[in-house]
């Protein structure tokens, strides 16, 4: 039986610590150089080191006018942190990839939430096994996940009322290759698991075996592909589900910029019954890439749930980034690899500067340095999540825009998600024992401006509204300011000030808060 955190590290910590050392560890081995580097972070990226490593210590405090986040009787909170963290990014020929993890200890003057530690880790890595064949993939995020989409929020994220620190790991080796000159194939195995503190939620474990082939049009008018998998997904709070698939599809390249996939297969699964049934799918996807810098990709299918679709539109110029997405499809997990994503500040800039930066490595780290002058968290994300405890049918739209200019940088994002859970034999004590549906709405808009070479002053917007169909709701609106700035070389401070005004079911409050901070990096 699960248990509320202590301010002890739990198994949680321990796990996200061994998992970062453990990819410490494997980068090591294909390591050429290891160096320090102290370029600034609005500085252009050069020549950069195999291996580069970053260690940091964070200091700070936070006073909020509404720590018990009440309606009613609302108590001011003064929490103190200290959070030690590591960096890294490898660039090598057995391993490609980053690591950043950090462990916060927070101690609540005034006890509206229990003293404790938090782990925060956003890991990636590709490990070149043996001979440009076989590889490993290895990736894991470790979060605080909202519980409930109706649960009260904290202006500062600093409050556990309806919070629960979520990992999710994934490991996947497989084969690549080809054969008979022009037919290429992989075989992959993937073990995902989502683990979560809170007891009235799933923890989860995805495994899945698939294979692919194919042929792609190059210098020819027709390809094909082929691909099938089978896996099992566990629920520790709900059922188990099995399932498979097969499917072949027939490429025709209409011409170098123009692509159409038409497919046809079937598959089997119990996730909406309680024996296995077979269904056909078939679908279509369209991919038009009129310019290096304009993507237009659309896929619809016909699946067990109904129709599926995924709808991706984008354009970048020299300052901007134009993009529009529109899917419906399964999640399992809220984080699982490749679920439906409204984005974070990270995913804007590391699209903007694809083609500055090509290598993904080099890229992820001037983007992180990028932001954290900005004083804007990397994982920041447009809408937050909660969790569930089965599997879910998903549609999410998204209208986003960047906009960086010589000093200052804009995202603008609109967006608008639908769910419902797909396992109606089961109730796993979620959001979705009291509502067949649930929507979130809203919009955000961000504005970071660069002072002085060496201060920054962000600002920023944010509206969100989640309704269910039992009548439950939630809308917030939240506003911030603040100003960071690099006091020497490797020492840097902020200052945050947040408003947030919640509306819901069950009550109305406000929270105010300020936050001060020095981080140090060695």
């Amino acid at each position: 039986m699960k248990t509320r955190r202590s301010p002890v590290p739990t198994v949680l910590a321990q796990r996200s610590a061994v998992f970062a050392l453990g990819a410490l560890a494997a980068a090591a081995l294909g390591t050429v150089a290891h160096a320090q580097d102290s370029t600034s972070a609005v500085d252009a990226p050069g020549p950069k080191p195999s291996v580069w490593i970053e260690r940091r210590v964070t200091v700070g405090q936070t006073l909020s006018t509404n720590g018990n986040l009440s309606s009613t009787n609302a108590r001011s909170e003064l929490t103190t942190e200290v959070t030690p963290g590591i960096r890294a990014v490898f660039n090598t020929p057995r391993v490609q990839g980053f690591v950043d993890y950090s462990l916060s200890a927070l101690y609540y003057a005034q006890g509206t939430s229990g003293n404790q530690f938090r782990n925060a880790l956003n890991a990636s890595a590709k490990v070149n096994a043996w001979d440009n064949r076989a590889f490993i993939d290895l990736s894991g995020v470790v979060s605080n996940q909202a519980i409930s989409a109706f649960g009260p929020r904290s202006v500062n994220g600093r409050s556990d009322t309806n919070q629960s620190e979520t990992a999710s790991f994934r490991f996947s080796p497989y084969l690549r290759g080809s054969f008979l000159g022009d037919t290429d194939y992989e075989l992959r195995y993937s073990l995902q698991t989502a683990d979560t503190d809170t007891a009235t939620r799933s923890d989860i474990t995805d495994q899945s075996v698939s294979v692919r082939l194919g042929s792609r049009p190059a210098g020819q008018t027709l390809g094909w592909s082929f691909n099938a998998s089978a896996g099992a997904t566990d629920y520790s709070r709900g059922r188990d589900t099995e399932s498979s698939s097969a499917q072949g599809g027939l490429i025709v390249a209409v011409s170098p910029q123009l692509q159409v996939t038409l497919l046809a297969g079937a598959e089997s699964n119990d996730i909406i019954t309680l024996q296995k049934e077979t269904y056909n799918t078939a679908g279509i996807n369209v991919e038009w890439r009129p310019s290096p810098n304009t993507r237009m990709f659309v896929g619809v299918e016909d699946r067990y749930f109904g129709n599926g679709h995924n709808i991706a539109l984008q354009h970048r110029t020299g300052r901007t980034l134009w993009s529009y997405t529109d899917t419906k499809g399964v999640a399992n997990n809220p984080l699982q690899e490749g679920a439906v994503s409204l984005g974070t500040n990270f995913d804007f800039f590391d699209q903007q500067y694809q083609q500055l930066i090509p290598d993904p490595v080099l890229r992820a780290r001037f983007v992180n340095d990028l932001l954290r002058f900005y004083n804007l968290p990397a994982n920041e994300l447009a809408v937050q999540n909660f969790l569930t405890s089965s599997a879910t049918l998903d549609r999410v739209q998204r209208l986003s825009v960047a906009l960086s200019g010589i000093r200052s940088v804009w995202t603008l994002s609109v967006f608008r998600s639908d769910s419902s859970r797909l396992d109606t034999v089961f109730s796993g004590g979620d959001d979705f024992d009291f509502n067949t549906d649930i929507e979130q709405q809203g919009w955000s808009l961000n504005y970071a401006h660069r002072l002085t070479p060496l201060t920054s002053l962000n600002a920023g917007l944010n509206n969100q509204k989640s309704t269910g169909s039992s009548g439950l709701s939630l809308r917030s609106t939240t506003a911030s300011v603040g100003l960071g700035t690099r006091l020497s070389r490797r020492t840097s401070a902020s200052v945050q000030l947040q408003h947030g005004t919640y509306k819901g079911s069950s009550g109305s409050y406000n929270d105010t808060a300020i936050s001060g901070f020095i981080t140090h990096r060695f």
